[in-house]
């Protein structure tokens, strides 16, 4: 059926249903990332096989804000860092999803370091895969940060924020079962694995109690 084009009327589900369309398609990025890695501007191939696939466009059909392009940092004043650092500082590290934010930048860092410190033959492409979710968990808690931070739209931002912590549940399971993957494969790994699972633990925990306060009101 198709959704309603307002996406200022979506509920949870209607949003949970295009998140997993975006789960696919970070699916889709990480599985092919290690075929197309070693190429020129490996990025935007990845893109233009995304895009020959229907199943996989966002509602409407624009694909205009995917991709590399939000990510390009060229037309960034670099003023905007410096206008009022304190007050911003404090405010979103006690909104909600900011745990969820600021330990998984912790643990991407901890895992790329870990690997580039040993370099496991067989690893690479497992590495690349927890980092890719990694950065999922990073920038659908960061959206929830900005939203909790806009006291304007926080009525109608509910709803999306209900269906981002579903998915980043969801994605906080896929990665520790990711983890005891790497684990059973590679035993000498087990260590760091651990110490991985457990903080994801703690981040699953964190999303229950607060996917619990949204649903309240």
């Amino acid at each position: 059926m198709p959704q309603n084009p307002d996406k200022e009327k979506w509920n949870e589900f209607d949003w949970e249903l295009e998140l997993r369309k975006d789960d696919a398609r970070v699916n889709t990025y990480a599985n092919d990332l290690p075929k197309f890695i070693d190429l020129p501007d490996e990025d935007g191939v990845i893109m233009k096989r995304m895009q020959k696939r229907p199943e996989l466009a966002p509602a409407g059909g624009d694909w205009s804000k995917l991709g590399p392009v939000p990510y390009d940092s060229e037309g960034d004043d670099p003023d905007d860092e410096e206008d009022s650092p304190s007050e911003n500082e404090v405010d979103w590290r006690t909104a909600p999803g900011a745990v969820v934010y600021s330990e998984s930048a912790r643990m991407a860092r901890d895992w790329a370091a870990y690997y580039a410190c040993n370099r496991t033959p067989g690893l690479l492409v497992p590495s690349m895969k927890v980092l890719c979710l990694y950065g999922k968990l990073m920038a659908r808690s960061g959206d929830i940060i900005d939203m909790s931070l806009d006291e304007e739209s926080a009525p109608q931002s509910r709803p999306l924020k209900i269906a981002l912590c579903k998915r980043l549940l969801s994605d906080v399971n896929l990665l520790m079962g990711h983890f005891m993957q790497i684990h059973r494969e590679f035993p000498e790994h087990a260590a760091k694995c651990q110490e991985h699972e457990s903080v994801l633990g703690h981040l699953h925990d964190n999303l229950l109690d607060v996917m619990g306060e949204l649903r309240k009101g």
